[in-house]
């Protein structure tokens, strides 16, 4: 027995009372006796007196209250020791993070041996998820400790999912905004999903406007689709060799992305940005690479930079595990900021290979390009000899058939797509002028090679995909559901007097929880992501399905209907009021 439902009970009043501050507290046992002290937390009050010395930050949130510091002191000294550790995490999930791994070992070793560490995530007042994690003094890691099963009054089949999958994937997820620790509670695992709809391990419907994180443009399992595949498959899944689907693919690709006059097929599009950007590098013979604060293009090394000390400065690693002298190739800007493109431009241009830049950023939320901004792009890096990198792994096929580079009417050097061109299975692609992809193989000294590229089962969902969509008539009703969509944010924050800032392009848009403008990740990350946290509780308590992340995008589908948009209006009314 990890813990009693008496003594849950009691954890779980204390840390919803003490929201949206951070709770903790202890259980003692002295043989079969078994003694509950909840612990005060008077930071606060240590804070307005110093903020200095207890500043508000993650590893500082919580602080004794030296009365019961000595209170637990007196009952060790009595025999009793420590079973149970246990503390909230307010508007974050239930997971044992650095922090908290930092603060339960001493030079490495467990400060109190034999205990086990509960963790309580709490959103609005409301206890969403438990954990509990054990000391493996072996393998000198914390590990999950119960299995999804901490509350029996409250069984749920994707708890105790997560509880399995910790044990064996790093979170229990395989990307990691899925663990739901920017929102708090616990992600739904999926069992199925149909049109806009998705059902989750426990039977639950939700409306879904997630859709893969943008790809399926049909929505879920289109017959088409699904047909495609299973056609495919009975020939075989993959094959390691040409087809002439691909070739179909690559054509179709190429009739709609006039600047795509050559394609390769990858895997993901965090393949097609790399690759991408190897091969402007090989093209011009040089070596640093520009993007924008904001913008994501996949987990490459060189891409998971974060801004120096000023605009101009050489990025820095912003992940573990990739060298300085990687992320120093990378040069970080503002988005949507041409006078700060223009000077690093002058002061660095003949050494710049290109710019990388999402035309739409979509993983800060959405933040469309200022007017003339990605024109001036163009104008700028025609100019100083670098290619133009447009990465439209969202965009593409979204915004328009033609995608960003249709909307704006701008042409760059290469283009990257993603999953959309493969229906939503995992597929990417890059291309650009005959003369830039001359120099990839067998053609040219770029290499890039791939097992699954141009796989059978992502090329038939793709092509199939396109030709629901190669009439472009879609387009004017998936900008209408958008449309109807950014109402319903707009109208229910509205009625509750709180500040939504909504930017929307076409099917895809991000309601921030701050009064804008949001023109760039500085005035994205001012938004209220606790309030966002609450929000996003009360749509997936009303069966509605979003992001698990205020930094990201909400897209429709040609699958959702105007009933569909009309409970999530309603279902945002409600959320947003209950968020305040």
């Amino acid at each position: 027995m990890l813990i009693t439902a008496e003594e849950l009970a009691s954890i779980k009043r204390q840390a919803v009372a003490e929201y949206p501050n951070e709770c903790c507290g202890v259980i003692l046992v002295r043989g079969t006796e078994r003694r509950h002290m909840p612990c005060r937390n008077v930071q606060d009050q240590m804070h307005a007196r110093d903020p200095m010395t207890f500043p508000r930050t993650a590893r500082n949130a919580y602080y004794m209250d030296p009365l019961d510091a000595l209170r637990l002191n007196r009952l060790v000294d009595e025999g009793f020791a420590f079973a149970v550790i246990y503390h909230s995490h307010p508007n974050a999930g239930a997971y044992f993070s650095e922090t908290d791994r930092a603060q339960a070992l001493i030079k490495g070793e467990l400060a109190y041996p034999g205990a086990t560490y509960l963790v309580v995530s709490v959103v609005g007042r409301e206890v969403r998820a438990l954990a509990a994690y054990q000391w493996n003094a072996d393998r000198r890691v914390f590990e999950r400790a119960d299995d999804g099963d901490l509350d029996a009054k409250e069984p749920s089949a994707s708890r105790r999912l997560l509880a399995a999958a910790e044990r064996r994937i790093p979170g229990g997820v395989n990307s990691p905004v899925r663990a739901f620790r920017s929102v708090g509670g616990e992600p739904r695992f999926v069992a199925r999903a149909e049109g806009a709809r998705l059902w989750d391990e426990d039977g639950r419907a939700y409306i879904d406007f997630v859709g893969s994180w943008g790809p399926l443009v049909l929505g879920h399992a289109p017959r088409a689709v699904v047909d495609a595949v299973t056609t495919a498959a009975q020939r075989g899944t993959s094959y390691g060799a040409p087809t002439a689907a691909e070739g179909e693919l690559a054509a179709r690709i190429a009739a709609a992305y006039p600047s795509m006059e050559m394609v390769r097929l990858v895997s993901s599009g965090t393949e097609a940005a790399m690759s991408a950007i190897r091969v402007a590098r090989g093209a011009t013979g040089r070596d640093l690479l520009v993007k924008f604060d904001g913008c994501y293009h996949g987990h490459a090394d060189s891409l998971l930079v974060k801004a120096g000390s000023g605009g101009a400065t050489f990025g820095i690693p912003d992940s573990r595990g990739v060298p300085p002298a990687l992320a120093a190739l990378t040069l970080t800007l503002p988005f949507n900021d041409v006078g700060a493109v223009r000077d690093l431009f002058a002061a660095r241009g003949s050494d710049i290979a290109a710019l990388i830049v999402e035309p739409v950023a979509g993983n800060m939320g959405v933040v469309p390009p200022a007017p003339n901004f990605l024109a001036a792009l163009r104008e700028i890096t025609t100019q100083h000899g670098a290619l133009l990198i447009f990465d439209e792994v969202i965009t593409g096929f979204r915004v328009a058939y033609g995608g960003a580079q249709e909307l704006y009417g701008v042409r760059p050097d290469l283009t990257c797509l993603g999953k959309i061109i493969g229906g939503g299975l995992p597929v990417g692609a890059y291309g650009g002028g005959r003369d830039v992809m001359d120099q990839v193989a067998p053609l040219g000294a770029v290499y890039q090679a791939g097992t699954l590229s141009g796989n059978p089962l992502a090329v038939a969902a793709g092509l199939a995909t396109l030709k629901a969509l190669e009439d472009r008539k879609a387009y004017a009703r998936l900008d209408a559901l958008g449309a109807q969509l950014q109402r319903g944010l707009r109208d229910a924050a509205d009625k509750a007097g709180l500040p939504l800032t909504v930017n929307r392009v076409g099917s895809m848009l991000t309601g921030f929880f701050c009064a804008g403008p949001v023109r760039d990740y500085a005035e994205a990350k001012t938004a209220d992501t606790a309030r966002y946290a609450r929000f996003y509780h009360g749509m997936l308590d009303r069966g509605v399905y979003l992001a698990p992340s205020q930094f990201e995008a909400a897209f429709v589908s040609l699958a959702h209907t105007d009933d569909d948009l009309e409970h999530a209006a309603r279902a945002a009314a409600n959320a947003i009021g209950a968020a305040v």
